[in-house]
């Protein structure tokens, strides 16, 4: 985790100044489409899994990168929808059995509603544009149990296999366009994401299965840079 923390705040502080420093006295936004890509940090926050009949066990989420590709239509002068379809994964770790539990694939498809501020008089900020989002989507889900569990599964007598349901989200949150030319923007955007998805445990033991599951919280803090280009 402190891996990732000193990769991507020194990222965002050198690419975010640098963006900046360019930016000084260009245009803002000219047209009403936008084709971009976003590389961001994903942490989620711990939950826990009791199948029935079983004490409740605390899963701690690890923090991952993941990336997106987007396309944003400014339908209004200070309203934009965008829509996106990423890629991340994220191991998760059961701390009450002490083992990696399993590892987590999602392929999030979000729309986005964006309020942007533009601001009226062109001396003032006319390179950056700031916005409020609010939205959902769709996540895409894949789940794999780790090698270290099904070892820990085998030596109390019985096998499992992890499988997982998709689930909807919804997130808030805000960011800027920073204008390197008139056309080009790079892009500055944080978001927080609910969402529950239902997890099964299916065992095998002798030959006669049997499934338990619960449902888990998947929320997490979203913290993404990128670039757009608008026609």
């Amino acid at each position: 985790m402190k891996r990732l923390y000193l990769f991507v705040v020194p990222f965002f502080l050198i690419v975010g100044l640098s963006a900046v420093s360019w930016a000084e006295g260009r245009l803002p936004l000219q047209g009403s489409l936008g084709f971009g890509a976003r590389v961001y940090g994903v942490f989620p926050k711990g939950d826990t899994f009791q199948p029935a009949g079983q004490p409740r066990q605390k899963l701690d989420f690890g923090n991952e990168v993941g990336g997106e590709v987007n396309i944003t239509y400014r339908f209004l002068k200070y309203l934009a929808l965008e829509g996106g379809i990423g890629y991340t994964k994220i191991d998760v770790k059961n701390n009450t059995l002490g083992v990696n539990w399993a590892t987590i694939q999602a392929v999030p498809i979000s729309a986005t509603l964006q309020f942007r501020w533009v601001s009226r008089k062109p001396e003032e900020l006319k390179w950056i544009i700031p916005y409020a989002c609010i939205g959902g989507g769709y996540y895409i889900l894949g789940i794999e149990e780790r090698s270290e569990f099904r070892r820990y599964s085998l030596s109390r007598g019985y096998g499992v296999n992890l499988e997982i349901d998709d689930a909807f989200f919804f997130h808030l949150g805000g960011g800027f366009d920073i204008f390197l030319t008139k056309n080009l923007a790079f892009n500055l955007e944080a978001r927080y994401s609910w969402a529950e998805m239902d997890i099964d445990e299916r065992q095998n033991v002798g030959g006669t299965y049997s499934r338990v599951g619960d449902s888990v919280n998947l929320n997490a803090a979203i913290v993404g840079a990128g670039f757009k280009f608008y026609f």
